[in-house]
């Protein structure tokens, strides 16, 4: 969906159209799940906050400025503060600088996406490789690759300069290039455009 299809179905949205709603809702949900989780590993509590984001996006919808085409920045971006506040709150975050939420080591996709072995053994592979990175590489390539950011978007959620993100990134892909090989990196890029 592109375009003009995005845009009236954003406009569907403004007016109160819960059809709408719940399509961007499906189109994002998944996603969402994925990056909290890399964050808290209290799933419950990964989902409360997802529920928050979407239900304040529905009641501020006439206030909401965020454009469709950057919707799902503006939702992972809302996810993470969302998060934030409610670790401090429960007292399990005691660093009130964000860039101590340490983004999750394991790369891990939830197993009702893993369909057959050839997958699960392709996500060890990169689970290997993602090993030698230390967390803020982790964040940038997840960013990146599996959520599709921009690297200005990267850049904010991670409160980094652009430059860094893209540093993070380059460093990242070298440091899985140096250590596995050409070959081995591709499985990298092969297992995110299947997911």
């Amino acid at each position: 969906m592109k375009g003009n299809s995005v845009s009236l179905l954003w406009k569907s949205f403004l007016a109160g159209d819960k059809e709408a709603f719940a399509h961007f809702y499906n189109l994002h949900v998944n996603a969402l799940y994925r990056y909290g989780t890399k964050l808290c590993t209290d799933d419950d509590l990964v989902k409360d906050a997802i529920q928050e984001v979407f239900l304040d996006l529905y009641l501020k919808r006439n206030k909401n400025k965020a454009n469709p085409e950057n919707l799902r920045f503006y939702l992972v971006l809302a996810l993470k503060r969302n998060l934030i506040k409610k670790l401090k709150r429960n007292r399990k975050l005691v660093s009130a600088d964000e860039r101590e939420l340490i983004f999750q080591t394991e790369y891990s996709i939830e197993t009702t996406i893993i369909e057959n072995e050839k997958e699960a053994k392709l996500n060890q592979r990169v689970n290997e490789m993602l090993q030698i990175l230390p967390p803020g590489q982790k964040e940038a390539l997840y960013l990146r690759y599996n959520l599709s950011l921009e690297y200005d978007e990267v850049a904010r959620l991670m409160n980094i300069t652009v430059e860094s993100a893209r540093k993070q990134v380059y460093r990242a892909l070298r440091a899985i290039r140096d250590k596995y090989g050409k070959q081995r990196m591709l499985w990298f890029f092969i297992s995110k455009s299947e997911e």
